[in-house]
């Protein structure tokens, strides 16, 4: 009977652990480079997904547009090199909700004078960007950018939201097993 009751118990902690996550999809379609739509604090932008990058860099210039706060001190601020200069200060991001679809994106973000870059893109694609997501944000949320089919595709674990009368029910079996 105990090896009964322990053999139930891991089906139902297997079955609960495999129903616990579900794998969410989002996508995007576009054209030439990987330039998506997203939310910026609640406002539709367009970002550029860029695999040469490592970090998420934010137009500094778009502060006031989009609600979000640029550090000014240096504590928060890193030196990279590129963006036209071998040595740019990137200052600390903090006030930005940045989401792809429904689903907000957790990460440290920089801020930059994006400026030149976003006039570049803009005289070539018609799209203005607000950021550039680096490697760090998409590897951590499972991007898959796919050049032949012109996608840009994440796929994020989520928690299924159990109904409290599963949790009692649950409950009530696991304690009611163990009396016996």
């Amino acid at each position: 009977m105990k090896k009964f009751i322990l053999v139930i118990s891991l089906v139902g902690l297997v079955s609960n652990f495999t129903r616990a996550q579900e794998l969410e999809t989002v996508e995007a379609k576009y054209r030439g480079k990987p330039i998506i739509q997203m939310t910026l604090n609640d406002k539709k932008t367009w970002v550029l997904l860029d695999t040469g990058s490592e970090y998420t860099v934010l137009d500094s210039e778009a502060k006031k547009k989009y609600g979000f706060f640029v550090s000014h001190s240096n504590d928060g601020s890193i030196n990279v090199s590129g963006l036209g200069s071998a040595n740019n200060g990137l200052k600390e991001v903090t006030r930005a909700e940045l989401k792809f679809g429904n689903v907000k994106l957790k990460g440290q973000s920089y801020a930059y004078d994006l400026s030149t870059v976003a006039k570049s893109i803009q005289l070539r694609t018609g799209k203005r960007i607000t950021a550039i997501i680096g490697t760090h944000m998409m590897r951590s949320y499972g991007f898959v950018i796919d050049m032949r089919d012109s996608t840009a595709t994440m796929y994020v674990k989520t928690k299924k939201k159990k109904k409290q009368s599963d949790f009692y029910s649950e409950e009530m079996v696991i304690a009611k097993n163990a009396k016996k």
